[in-house]
């Protein structure tokens, strides 16, 4: 029975240390994939530097070679957008010159300065039409170098977490067989988690630099009728909000970012730190991949909320 029972104890050991290997490793492989995600590298192209620090003149989808998509956009605006924003803007300029004649009590206190007023407008309607595609871009670059900071601040060019807060096994000797095989469960799912993560990542910033480039390439039309001097004129002032709740929206991603990269790191601390509550620990870490993946979700949301875009 000696050598039956020691056989058994052999065995749980080794299954201990099967499944405390497995559960490092899928912190070591939870903290590889970010590090590569937030790369910072220079030449390295990471999915921040192609998604978020990048202005858009500079966006190839990840691609080393090949033709930039700004360059496509450019010119279907100045081809085609850029003479219906002229048209646009002829018909508002002679609307606007309607009303400010009939404003002075038609003709009777007619003042001479509103032919002026309305070159000065006109000359500036025209200079804005025909450069709003440079124009807008520059303004969306502002989002741009913010978040570029911002990803430099938060994460800089080394690993997500560092190499003093990986994951400790001997955290996890007191825990049984039976509780070693539970974290590693929930290991396994956060590690998933973590990937669905980097898909919505990926989804939302994709989406917000195909929105952008629709509305840079849309953008003389909306800059017409801001020199309106009516209702018309709210149509240029909500794309201008929307361009700039774009242009931030990859800020508020970095935040979320950060806050989940001091929660995970918080959470890897007090697993090494004490073997009481591992499992309710790693159920936080699920509990908040999941609530990291909605949030980026909603960044759009959030975004447009604050610069009351509609």
């Amino acid at each position: 029975m000696g050598v039956i029972s020691d056989a058994i104890d052999a065995l749980e050991d080794w299954c201990c240390d099967l499944f405390k290997d497995g559960i490092k490793s899928q912190f070591d492989g939870i903290s590889e994939l970010l590090t590569d995600t937030f790369d910072q590298t220079t030449g390295s192209g990471g999915l921040v530097n192609d998604f978020i620090s990048k202005h858009p003149a500079q966006f190839t989808g990840g691609a080393s070679v090949g033709t930039s998509v700004w360059t496509t956009i450019e010119t279907l605006c100045n081809n085609v957008v850029v003479p219906i924003g002229g048209f646009i803007l002829t018909i508002v300029l002679l609307n606007e010159l309607c009303q400010m004649v009939l404003r002075g009590n038609n003709f009777k206190d007619f003042d001479d300065s509103i032919i002026i007023k309305w070159l000065i407008k006109s000359l500036c309607g025209v200079i804005l039409v025909a450069n709003t595609y440079y124009i807008a871009s520059a303004l969306f670059s502002f989002g741009t170098n913010v978040c570029s900071n911002g990803i430099s601040t938060l994460f800089g060019s080394g690993s997500f977490l560092s190499s003093t807060l990986a994951l400790d096994k001997s955290a996890l000797g007191s825990l049984s067989l039976g509780e070693l095989m539970t974290v590693w469960f929930i290991s396994l799912i956060v590690h998933f988690g973590i990937m669905i993560l980097i898909v919505a990542i990926v989804i939302t910033l994709a989406s917000r630099i195909i929105e952008v480039f629709m509305y840079l390439s849309i953008a003389p039309i909306p800059m017409a009728t801001m020199m309106d001097s009516g209702e018309w004129a709210g149509i240029g002032k909500n794309w201008i909000k929307q361009l700039l709740a774009l242009s931030f929206q990859g800020f508020f991603i970095v935040v979320a970012l950060g806050i989940f990269k001091t929660l995970l790191s918080n959470a890897i601390t007090t697993l090494n730190s004490s073997s009481d509550g591992i499992v309710l620990q790693m159920g936080l870490l699920l509990g908040y991949t999941a609530a990291l993946i909605f949030t980026i979700l909603r960044t759009g949301a959030i975004s447009k909320s604050v610069f009351s875009a509609r």
